[in-house]
């Protein structure tokens, strides 16, 4: 975890679920965020932390779930998180949060969204959940066969590819030195289980889209959708249905990955609500 800043107002960070997926995607936002006026007590706490699975997180063989994360969430918000804290969650976090505040009465002073997404990869791409799916993670997570399997899918090459498709617009992830520092974010030991789940749809928290734009209609603090405009269509639909339902929309020029490649964009239109 990492905690940085004053005493100011708090707002938690949750990375996006992905193979890469780091706290470290919000450092390009936090370094945007200016210092407050004078003393220390006006500057924003910034507390981001990674997902169980990911990142620089233990990474045992778990039957990572949704249900999962939304009682890891919960139980930060109630450990770590001051009273009056703000949520700024990226891609799938979106969709992890509002679970967590459905099942477990999540809550913060304030809820923004930033290229939210609900459903994983693969179900994302064939519109719907297969059965085949559970068998490709079962696969990745065997012992001899699924590290092979999990290294061919992680090479610099391959998370390029995927990097350019959904991720990123352009930046320093598309860089070799950024494809590197993810390719080792992506091959820690034990990485591939938490990752199998995500790409095959196992940490999706809803079986259609009104399951979360129900849950986003029932948040008791105002709701903020950050759009990312180039992201696939798909998701970009999702995005839009999620909008309607908010209170306030903006719009960043870029992917999934936009709450890091556009991190100072996303502070400078935060500052402005």
């Amino acid at each position: 975890m990492t905690d940085q800043g004053g005493s100011g107002p708090a707002w938690l960070l949750l990375p996006a679920l992905s193979t890469i997926s780091s706290r470290q995607e919000w450092q390009p936002f936090c370094d945007a965020i200016p210092d407050g006026p004078g003393e220390p007590s006006e500057r924003p706490r910034l507390i981001s932390l990674d997902w169980p699975g990911f990142g620089e997180s233990d990474r045992p063989r778990l039957p990572y779930d949704a249900e999962l994360l939304a009682l890891f969430l919960a139980d930060v918000r109630r450990e770590v998180c001051p009273t009056d804290c703000g949520l700024i969650a990226a891609g799938h976090a979106a969709g992890i949060a509002l679970l967590a505040a459905e099942h477990h009465g999540l809550e913060f002073r304030e809820w923004v969204l930033v290229a939210p997404t609900w459903r994983g990869p693969l179900p994302t791409m064939a519109g719907r959940r297969s059965r085949a799916f559970p068998a490709i993670r079962s696969l990745v997570e065997a012992p001899l066969l699924g590290p092979l399997l999990y290294r061919l899918n992680t090479t610099t090459a391959m998370l390029g590819w995927m990097s350019r498709r959904h991720v990123d617009v352009a930046g320093h992830g598309l860089s070799p030195e950024g494809l590197a520092a993810r390719q080792r974010i992506a091959r820690q030991l034990g990485a591939r289980f938490a990752s199998s789940s995500f790409v095959t749809g196992g940490l999706d928290p809803y079986d259609a889209p009104q399951g979360w734009l129900e849950a986003a209609q029932d948040l008791k603090s105002p709701l903020t959708v950050a759009i990312a405009d180039q992201a696939p269509p798909k998701s970009l639909a999702a995005m839009q249905a999620l909008a309607a339902v908010a209170d306030h929309t903006l719009h960043l020029p870029g992917r999934l990955g936009a709450h890091e490649e556009c991190g100072r964009e996303l502070a400078a239109l935060l500052r402005r609500c």
